[in-house]
């Protein structure tokens, strides 16, 4: 029996793993960084998730997502963005929810 895409979404670690491998995301890392990235958190996080999806078990299997490169470093959590602080204000609320 496979987690339900609430518990598991793979496409979120799919397209991750394949942003990572496209050509533009591989000029951009050459260009910073004078080397191409190997995508392999993206790569494990995506093997990580196969498996969660197929574990029987909810707990067990949003343990080893929250385990994940993607959940740790970056996600739906604007805390985990690596530009927060530097390039942009974390604000505590949001500007379209104030009224």
């Amino acid at each position: 029996m496979s987690q339900n895409t609430d518990v598991v979404n793979l496409w979120t670690y799919f397209d991750e793993w394949t942003r990572c491998c496209s050509s533009t995301y591989q000029r951009d890392s050459l260009y910073r960084f004078g080397t191409f990235d190997s995508c392999t958190p993206q790569y494990r996080d995506l093997k990580t998730a196969i498996r969660a999806k197929v574990t029987k078990d909810k707990d067990e299997a949003r343990k080893m997502i929250e385990g994940t490169f993607y959940k740790q470093n970056l996600g739906s959590d604007l805390k985990n963005s690596p530009t927060a602080g530097s390039i942009w204000e974390l604000k505590e609320t949001p500007g379209w929810d104030v009224e």
